[in-house]
């Protein structure tokens, strides 16, 4: 398999987020929503319309690539953590937060 640059990886992301069957929200992730008022509508703009501005990052827990989208909405800067990989349909949403 051919290593995807940053844009094809954030491409991708973007494509996946359409369909929302595709974002899995983490226990973790829910719970962060909640402390810092984070809305589903939020996570589904970040993911479909956000920059994935920092280097993937492999994964400590997952056999995939962590990467971050950002992006400013409803007058936050909101980070994104998703597990990603290049074989699956599947967002799983790692955590949330404000950047």
């Amino acid at each position: 398999m051919a290593k995807l640059s940053k844009k094809q990886i954030e491409r991708k992301i973007r494509e996946r987020a359409l369909n929302t069957a595709n974002i899995l929200l983490t226990d973790h992730a829910r719970k962060r929503m909640r402390e810092r008022r984070i809305t589903l509508a939020m996570v589904y703009d970040v993911l479909r319309k956000g920059m994935l501005v920092r280097e993937p990052e492999p994964s400590l827990r997952h056999e995939a690539l962590e990467c971050r989208m950002e992006r400013y909405v409803e007058g936050r800067d909101i980070g994104v953590v998703v597990a990603f990989e290049m074989d699956a349909t599947g967002l799983p949403v790692i955590t949330v937060m404000d950047i």
